[in-house]
């Protein structure tokens, strides 16, 4: 099926003429409002995932540092100063009626800062005076009979000459969608049943926010405030019903505490840009966050109760600035600077029927004292080439008191070349050698455990930060509205980040824990193609395929062997089509997920999880500019998530195997629907 989606493709690809509608023979493309129209967008976010031969990537929110949680999308030239949402958050919250183009930078460009990224989209907004209101209103109804009820209210008006206030609203229900009913049997070392259990889960949660930004002149320069709080709570509620020679019935609840617990958050933020006369100009950003975390889970089964708890407090401040100047269109150069200090304080604990069960550092608080600083030039000799030569040096020192008190420094050079050659006006080759270097994941610091499987996970308070060097060159291929991206990224490793065995205070018993386990490698394929199917017949009509292969080698800490890294997808496919019918002012399309898998290597245990094949079905109606209606049907393949789990008596490797326990859930087709009225 996937080499016939790709000869179709292709053959498409060849007979779609080279249109007008961003010129590509530039460094940046450019798509004004009238090439989205045809697709009646509600928002900025609609009009970014119609740009041909670019992939969206909404960032990671929970990363520290600004570079590291960027996605691929910045918004009038700037970085967001808010990470409490995702990219696609803050853009569904842009009307596309304010949106006047959409630039595609490719490689690099003179006042952008690309944050690493190879490509980037630029969400260039309308200068004009302009109000807006919408609200939105929408419920899902999944198989198992809940609902998942949400509404979001927004508010923005921009008064011109740079002055604009908005604010928004939302309160959701969601169900987390690899929970569901199934069933779970077990084998002894020799392949025999011993178990056999009915399952039974449902998770899910309500989570909410309130937001508010203001921007305005001053100081010759431009000045964004914003502020976001936010709440979240989770429940998990499983049964395990095993048939053996008795029925045994075990009960799993976990949860994150409700209106008086749960996850919440602060944010305020600010972003200052300004010019020092021709060709010199700054932007700096602040940020500070605050959030807590009230975890809890239970598993009881008859004579049995395990109990784990967790509290946490985390906290972050910031600002990266950045100075440009523009000698010349051919010459820029850029020195940057940002520093930041987090926090974190945790504590967890575990009881055995009420008895207390040491854990290794259950008690901690982490901090890390870290700043950067940056320089870089960009020179253009001629049209077809630019190149881009700079570097980075990152200092950090993480002071952990848990089980005892240990502080590290680290610094880490990171150089970087990036190469963009346009041999033709339908191609570019962009090639990049640089040093990356991950930002520790606090969770690491805390202990963490999956009663489902029986698993307490300890925190590591010695973790280093991985790093890598990366070799990466990719072809563009541009025809219109046809586009093929093709890259190719070789990583070498170092301090790679996996599971390892942990031993606790009074050597009474062994722990896995996140940790470092030495140097790897990594190859990655990726393929991005967006497709116009005018060609064969189908108009308005266009797919999209992203695929990506990915083969890592690294060294088992238990059993010195080569593997996999754990938790990583070795690939990834899906397609995505839609057409648009305009005389009916509508829309519908399909879009396929191939699945996944994942390998754990816990010292006493190997992991397995698959997830197979995702279908949606959706439907788009909007009968008025300023009302949109939604329907969409999803998982009608009713998507499988297996989980096997290989355990020993001992080190994975050199004990024996003790026994399989093979789990499948499935929840289930779901409908949704979704209005949009603005004002």
């Amino acid at each position: 099926m996937r080499t016939m989606i790709w000869t179709v493709g292709a053959f498409a690809m060849m007979q779609v003429p080279l249109t007008s509608a961003a010129a590509a023979d530039a460094a940046t493309l450019s798509f004004p409002a009238r090439y989205f129209a045809l697709f009646r967008p509600n928002s900025a976010l609609d009009m970014v995932k119609r740009v041909p031969g670019f992939t969206f990537q909404p960032g990671d929110a929970t990363l520290r540092g600004m570079a590291e949680a960027a996605g691929n999308v910045v918004i009038d030239g700037k970085r967001a100063a808010d990470k409490n949402f995702t990219l696609d958050q803050l853009l569904d919250r842009i009307p596309a009626s304010q949106v006047e183009r959409i630039e595609l930078i490719r490689g690099t460009a003179p006042g952008v800062d690309m944050l690493g990224q190879p490509l980037i989209a630029n969400v260039v907004r309308r200068a004009a005076a302009s109000s807006s209101a919408a609200i939105t209103a929408s419920n899902a109804i999944y198989a198992d009979g809940r609902i998942a009820p949400g509404v979001t209210i927004e508010r923005s008006h921009s008064f011109g000459s740079g002055r604009s206030l908005s604010m928004s609203a939302s309160l959701s229900r969601y169900v987390e969608l690899n929970k569901g009913d199934g069933r779970r049997v077990r084998y002894d070392r020799t392949g025999r049943v011993i178990e056999r259990a009915d399952v039974a889960a449902a998770a899910g949660g309500t989570t909410g926010y309130a937001q508010g930004a203001a921007e305005v002149p001053l100081w010759h320069g431009q000045l964004r405030l914003n502020g976001t709080a936010t709440w979240t709570d989770y429940r998990d509620h499983q049964i395990d019903r095993a048939f053996g020679p008795a029925l045994v019935l075990t009960r799993l609840d976990e949860n994150l505490g409700g209106l008086g617990g749960g996850q919440a958050g602060g944010e305020v933020g600010a972003h200052f840009s300004r010019g020092f006369g021709p060709g010199v100009e700054s932007e700096t950003t602040m940020l500070l966050r605050m959030g807590r975390k009230s975890y809890a889970s239970l598993s009881a089964a008859p004579g049995v109760a395990i109990a784990f708890a967790e509290r946490d407090r985390t906290g972050e401040a910031l600002m990266r600035t950045q100075l440009r100047y523009k000698a010349s269109e051919r010459l820029s150069a850029t020195v940057s600077a940002e520093g930041a200090y987090n926090v974190l304080n945790t504590h967890s604990a575990l009881a055995f029927n009420d008895m207390p069960l040491p854990l290794p550092d259950a008690e901690a608080r982490v901090t890390e004292t870290r700043g950067e600083i940056g320089a870089e030039a960009i020179w253009v000799p001629n049209g077809k080439m630019q190149i881009e030569a700079g570097g980075r040096l990152e200092v950090s020192r993480i002071r952990a008191r848990a089980d005892g008190v240990q502080q590290r420094s680290y610094r880490y050079p990171k150089p970087r070349l990036r190469l963009r050659l346009s041999p033709t006006r339908r191609q570019q080759v962009r090639v990049r050698i640089e040093r990356e270097v991950g930002q520790l994941d606090f969770a690491n610091f805390v202990a963490a455990a999956t009663l489902d499987k029986g698993l307490v996970s300890s925190g590591n308070a010695g973790i280093r930060p991985n790093n890598a060097w990366v070799a990466e060159a990719s072809y563009e291929w541009r025809n219109g509205g046809a586009a093929l991206v093709l890259t190719y990224r070789h990583s070498w490793l170092r301090d790679a980040i996996d599971r390892v065995p942990i031993v606790s205070a009074d050597s009474a018993a062994i722990f896995d824990a996140p940790g470092n386990i030495g140097k790897g490698r990594e190859d990655d394929i990726i393929a991005d193609a967006t497709i116009p199917l005018k060609a064969i017949g189908v108009r308005n009509a266009e797919l999209k395929l992203h695929g990506r292969l990915r083969r890592a080698r690294v060294t088992d800490p238990t059993t010195d062997t080569l593997r996999q890294i754990s938790n990583q997808k070795p690939y990834e496919f899906t397609v995505d089509f839609r057409q648009d019918l305009p005389v009916m002012k509508a829309a519908w399309g399909v879009s396929l997920d191939a699945g996944w898998s994942t390998r754990t290597f816990l010292f006493n245990e190997e992991d397995r999880n698959r997830a197979s094949s995702l279908l949606k079905l959706f439907a788009d109606y909007n009968p008025t500019a300023n009302l949109s209606f939604r329907v969409e049907a999803s998982d009608l393949l009713s998507r499988r998530y297996r989980r096997v789990i290989d355990a020993y008596d001992g080190l994975r490797g050199a004990g024996r195997p003790t026994y399989r326990d093979d789990r499948r859930l499935s929840l289930g087709p779901a409908l949704s629907f979704r209005v949009r009225r603005s004002f």
